[in-house]
């Protein structure tokens, strides 16, 4: 009898329980939000269904004073065409802060760690959306706690390696920042060398770049260089036992990426240190003077209206291109556009990078709605230069869309003597 009561009351503990878990309200994931606390779990708008579109969302995340922020991706999935038009951003700080990677698709990266207790997650979809978003736990850590980091972090071990995000496999991912602070035992130093070294190329390094500082912090007084291109720099050594490598990545072309390896040396065993490589800025040839173009409220009144063909306007431009708009970003009353490169028909000044077998220019078109251009599609472009090499367009010059039969038009137009 007692056992036949036992089991009766234990039937109906379980019962209960389950009852009580299954009544038990989901979390509801909405358009972001200030998060505080030691931990916590964010998610995308009306996860884990497909997230709406047209929207950006920005959570803020908050953990007690003397840690610092940690965010781990449990499930990823949003549109995967290069971040261009869903992703993730992930920042260090709320106001302001140093980016730390953005990303999309499927493919989830490692933690991502602050330097503060403050992180900013934003969201951002278009007009066409695929996937159920996102699904991330934050976590308040202590500083330089060891873990699987996405990228960066502090190396105190007398001897390592560093490496962008997704080495070997593939590409390094766009729109990324990471940070490495080496730090040695206070009499010795750090020698640093890289294996292998391939990152965006330009003149002046301002786009994807590794510079590499004297001391723990980003301070231009004390940087050492800054580097692009595929030519691993000379060995670098430290003044004294700090070193700081910075690694950006812009939001458009990317390339292989590094893999360098740092070891600790006493000070007495560097006689003669090799002086690294310096990027230093190289003009590019100019065949037309550049000239400086601004924006102006009259300059975009115009009547958005193209007139002339490509003949009339080949000799009084400074360059002609035809290429794929990869990326636009609406900035006041422009648009900054990068195009992947399809043919040069006149380069003039016209600063052109390449990342790996791939190569871009960087446009400027002066009045946002003259001439009216959407991602993904070719187009011939014709134009100024600015100081920096970058393209200018206004609504005086020539654009149009790029179909194959133009290629043997412009290619006549590349032997004219203007």
């Amino acid at each position: 009898m007692r056992t036949i009561i036992l089991n009766f009351f234990v039937t109906l503990f379980f019962t209960t329980i389950l009852t009580q878990s299954h009544r038990r309200p989901k979390p509801v994931f909405t358009c972001g939000g200030n998060c505080t606390g030691d931990s916590g779990i964010i998610g995308s708008q009306g996860y884990p269904g497909v997230y709406p579109p047209n929207t950006k969302c920005v959570w803020r995340i908050t953990v007690p004073r003397g840690k610092v922020v940690s965010l781990s991706f449990r499930v990823l999935d949003l549109e995967s065409d290069l971040c261009r038009y869903d992703f993730v951003d992930v920042y260090d700080g709320h106001i302001n802060g140093q980016r730390l990677g953005r990303f999309c698709g499927t493919s989830r990266p490692g933690a991502l760690v602050t330097n503060g207790n403050k992180m900013q997650v934003t969201m951002v979809s278009d007009a066409n959306t695929a996937g159920s978003g996102f699904l991330a736990v934050f976590a308040a850590v202590r500083p330089n706690e060891k873990g699987d980091r996405y990228c960066g972090g502090l190396l105190d071990r007398s001897s390592g390696s560093l490496k962008t995000p997704n080495w070997p496999e593939k590409d390094y991912p766009a729109g990324v920042t990471c940070t490495w602070h080496i730090v040695a035992p206070r009499n010795q130093i750090i020698e640093l060398r890289f294996e292998k070294f391939d990152v965006e190329r330009d003149n002046y390094c301002r786009y994807d770049h590794v510079a590499i500082f004297n001391g723990e912090e980003a301070s231009e007084a004390r940087r050492i260089g800054r580097f692009c291109g595929d030519s691993p720099p000379a060995p670098i050594y430290s003044d004294g036992n700090h070193l700081l490598i910075q690694f950006l990545s812009d939001l458009s072309l990317t390339a292989d990426g590094f893999i360098g390896h740092y070891q600790f040396r006493p000070k007495s065993s560097v006689s003669t240190r090799v002086p690294p490589t310096f990027t230093t800025p190289t003009t590019p040839a100019m065949t037309t003077g550049p000239v400086a173009l601004t924006y102006s409220e009259a300059l975009c009144r115009q009547k958005c209206r193209r007139t002339g063909v490509i003949d009339s306007h080949y000799c009084s431009s400074n360059f002609v291109i035809t290429g794929t708009l990869v990326s636009a970003a609406v900035r006041e009353e422009s648009v900054h556009a990068v195009f992947a490169i399809i043919g040069v028909y006149k380069q003039g000044s016209l600063a052109i990078q390449q990342a790996g077998k791939s190569l871009s220019a960087r446009v400027v078109l002066l009045c946002r709605k003259c001439p009216l251009v959407r991602r993904g599609l070719n187009y011939i472009v014709m134009g100024r230069t600015d100081e920096g090499g970058r393209g200018v367009i206004t609504p005086h010059n020539f654009v149009m869309a790029f179909k194959g039969k133009r290629h043997r038009e412009l290619s006549v137009l590349k032997n004219i003597h203007c």
